[in-house]
């Protein structure tokens, strides 16, 4: 008997066993990465994207088809990491669109959604490159779109365009050389082909299925770090449902209440998050705009999640923490390490995002660490560019004013503020950051997880690697050498300061006697070199 439409609980069932085909998968898909780095993570972005995805939709899978769909956009929006993932929730986006007002949807249905998610997510792409996710999911959807026109079974049409997708992720290679010459199709259309492919089990099946995930990723999903002595010490999210629900109204009326708010939603169902010392108020303000459902309170000190029972004992704990300084500008930045972090805050950054390499911060990360800064406008600094999408999607989220200073380097971010000057208007005060980063050199040093050839460079698992502005440009057997290498070439007569942040594994003894040796082959510039702590990457490297 063949499947002719799905509801909103079809949907949540589908996408959810995608999720779990491509948890299942994550780690081949990562390791599909064109460079053989130890941060290649397509995998693991979208598989967490898709967790948010799917945590959202089944808070409502007993509404219509068209609600689950948009709960879907806003789960996969919020979790989004890395560009693999912002694409995604932008092909959910595009589905959603289709899908509003509708209680099931057909096999014509879904292939029209399936066509506004390729459409949104090509727009969503600044320069939309052949041989990606862009082009896989396209093909996908213009095969089911010719397949619908012959059948109504929705298993038929979902497979016949997962088989033309296959088709597509074979030619990967001859679209993009780069991809050809690493011995490898693309990560992200792999990555779709995979949740669709386990999706089509899903939807084939009538019986919920349970989503299980290693354990490891809920905790390394928390990306920000929370000191102990915390300003306001709990966190409170809650679903209200009514009618023509106006987001400012609410978030004017719970404002005083803490900061880190997060007010999103329609005229009938409005989540809110927000972290406040009363929680209980924070609800009987709530409770005036219509009901309540979904109550978490989290006592981020102790780190446990627990309902509230009795409003009236939390309501009376004091408060002690004063209201923040007000800036004119605010600065977000992404880091990992130690000391990264410790030299980003001590050059004016307010909130630093644990993350960047491996683990790629949410769009819902970066938004909360903008809530926490009281500014009317702010200056995000990506420091990867797998994060500069994900921070983009701020933009859409807040109502106040943000600026994308594209970083795709921590050294491109230090010289950006170390020029920075908060006077102004914020697009102009980016714009001179954006420029003066472009003068410095930066480069990255790691090592190889896999055998591969980039660049006509032969290289083999183990050995040390060196990459300028992103490419691979030395290969070697020690980091002296590698280090050296970049530096030749990324140096010229008028090259006045080298900058090294020696990262985790590599010893302050290790790090002077290089200090040293470079000082000796590179007289004309000043040397510092300071302990990042960074994350598999051994040496990051500036030359201004």
């Amino acid at each position: 008997m063949s499947l002719v439409y799905i509801t909103g609980k079809d949907l949540v069932r589908t996408v959810k066993a995608g999720c779990i085909k491509l948890e299942h998968n994550r780690d081949k898909i990562d390791l599909l990465n064109v460079f053989p780095v130890p941060d290649g993570d397509t995998g693991t972005n979208m598989y967490l994207t898709l967790l948010s995805a799917v945590k959202e939709g089944e808070k409502h899978q007993e509404e219509s088809l068209g609600k689950v769909a948009k709960a879907i956009s806003m789960g996969s929006l919020m979790g989004a990491r890395g560009n693999s993932g912002v694409i995604l929730s932008q092909i959910f986006r595009g589905m959603a669109k289709v899908l509003e007002g509708k209680d099931q949807a057909n096999a014509a249905d879904l292939a029209q959604a399936l066509k506004s998610g390729a459409d949104t997510a090509y727009k969503a792409v600044m320069k939309p490159v052949e041989g990606t996710i862009l082009t896989v999911i396209r093909d996908i959807a213009r095969s089911c779109e010719l397949e619908a026109r012959k059948q109504q079974d929705l298993v038929a049409v979902l497979m016949t365009g997962i088989e033309a997708g296959h088709e597509t992720l074979k030619k990967t290679p001859t679209m993009l050389p780069i991809l050809k010459e690493a011995g490898v199709v693309d990560s992200g259309g792999q990555g779709l082909i995979c949740f669709l492919e386990g999706a089509v089990e899903g939807l084939a099946q009538e019986k919920d299925i349970q989503l299980v995930y290693r354990e490891k990723m809920v905790s390394s999903n928390q990306l920000l770090t929370k000191p102990v002595d915390l300003e306001f010490g709990y966190c409170t999210e809650v679903l209200i449902k009514g009618s023509r629900l106006e987001t400012n109204d609410i978030k004017d009326h719970l404002t005083p209440l803490g900061d880190s708010m997060l007010v999103v939603g329609g005229d009938d169902i409005v989540k809110v998050h927000i972290h406040s010392n009363h929680p209980g108020k924070v609800l009987e303000t709530c409770l005036q705009f219509g009901a309540l459902s979904d109550i978490k309170i989290n006592n981020m000190v102790e780190e446990t999640h627990e309902h509230l029972n009795n409003w009236a004992e939390l309501e009376s704990r004091d408060s002690s923490a004063s209201a923040r300084p007000t800036k004119d500008v605010g600065l977000v930045a992404v880091g990992a390490g130690a000391g990264i972090i410790e030299i980003l805050k001590s050059l004016g950054v307010d909130e630093v995002v644990e993350g960047g390499q491996t683990m790629n911060p949410s769009t819902e990360d970066l938004l909360k660490a903008c809530e926490q800064v009281n500014a009317p406008g702010i200056i995000i600094l990506p420091n990867n560019s797998n994060i500069i999408m994900a921070a983009r999607q701020v933009k859409e989220l807040m109502d106040r004013e943000i600026e994308i200073v594209p970083t795709k380097s921590v050294m491109q971010a230090v010289t950006a503020l170390v020029a920075y000057d908060p006077a102004g208007p914020l697009d102009q005060i980016a714009r001179a950051m954006e420029e003066e980063m472009q003068v410095v050199k930066y480069a990255e040093v790691t090592h190889a997880v896999r055998n591969t050839t980039i660049n006509g460079l032969e290289i083999k698992e183990g050995d040390i690697i060196g990459m300028i502005n992103g490419e691979i440009e030395a290969v070697g057997q020690e980091h002296a050498g590698v280090v050296t290498e970049l530096l030749h070439k990324m140096t010229d007569e008028d090259s006045e300061l080298i900058t090294i942040f020696y990262g985790e594994g590599i010893t302050g003894d290790a790090a002077t006697e290089l200090k040293h040796q470079l000082e000796e082959l590179f007289e004309q510039c000043e040397l510092e070199v300071h302990y990042g702590g960074q994350p598999h990457y051994s040496y990051l490297l500036s030359v201004e």
